[in-house]
């Protein structure tokens, strides 16, 4: 059981393990070992959990994210895990800001798993023996961007056979690959310190107001079914976060729609139980050529 973070004292990266209110130095997450100076978590300055190798991202999996209300019709829709990638140099730590465009923005609270060896081709039942941990995840999106990555092309309508004018979605890019859009910390959470990690609730908070409210049994892939997926596709290499998806909004029936109007300085929250409470202000980003 444990609950590990990286953090800075003057210009020097440790890691250490957290025990009650106060942080010990230590040489390796996952390891047995004397532990070494202490200092007090009030007074820490956070890093990432990890220098992540790869940011992968699970899409639309939970019922109220795709529109419906059970599993099952989710899971029909779905067919199997979706997922795209995130720049690790776009991760930040507790406390850090999210640069955020002036009109728009949005929260994505999500449990971020830490893979501690290469994963490749890996059955369910051996899931866990690969897994270091859990951190909060907050998949930041910036709703406008969706439409700029729109295009058409001319494809063959299966319906009737005619080539025709479609309009394609395109890659999850501008709204999801920006600098500052992966928040993640402040700690990695060992599963035996968590318990039943399918179980936990998954709240966001922005300026003060709930604005995500659900649990992670609300997942249509499960976190052994997204990594098995996953590892069928691509050698997982050690250290990446791997997300799980998120939960719907209390205010939004069309999950891909919401968004909120930024503010300077207001804070936005990702709270996952037993793993923790992310917190990130806003700075609004004001792009210029000039």
């Amino acid at each position: 059981m444990a609950k590990y973070v990286s953090f800075y004292v003057g210009n020097v990266r440790k890691l250490g393990v957290v025990e009650g209110d106060h942080v010990y130095e230590i040489r390796d997450f996952g390891k047995e070992e004397p532990k070494g100076s202490a200092y007090k978590l009030g007074e820490i300055v956070f890093d990432i959990p990890i220098q992540p190798s790869a940011i992968i991202c699970t899409l639309v999996n939970t019922p109220r994210v795709v529109g419906v209300s059970t599993k099952e019709e989710a899971r029909e829709m779905i067919k199997s895990p979706k997922f795209f990638l995130k720049l690790p140099t776009v991760a930040i730590a507790h406390k850090q800001p999210i640069l955020s465009p002036e009109d728009a923005i949005r929260p994505e609270v999500e449990i971020g798993i830490i893979i501690k060896t290469k994963m490749k081709d890996v059955p369910r039942r051996n899931i866990k023996d690969y897994i270091l941990g859990y951190t909060v995840f907050n998949d930041i999106t910036y709703p406008p961007g969706t439409k700029e990555d729109f295009f058409y092309a001319m494809r063959r309508d299966p319906a009737d056979g005619v080539i025709k004018k479609t309009l394609y979605r395109g890659t999850h890019f501008r709204n999801k690959v920006r600098d500052t859009f992966a928040p993640m910390g402040p700690y990695i959470v060992t599963e035996e310190e968590i318990g039943d990690v399918n179980s936990l609730r998954m709240r966001s908070y922005y300026n003060n107001e709930l604005i995500q409210d659900g649990y992670s049994s609300e997942f249509i892939f499960s976190i052994e079914e997204i990594l098995e997926e996953l590892s069928k596709i691509v050698t997982i290499p050690p250290l990446s976060v791997v997300s799980t998806g998120s939960v719907g909004y209390t205010k939004a029936q069309d999950a891909s729609e919401f968004h909120l109007k930024p503010i300077e300085n207001a804070l936005m929250v990702a709270e996952v139980e037993k793993i923790g409470r992310l917190e990130n202000p806003i700075k609004i980003y004001k792009f210029s050529l000039k």
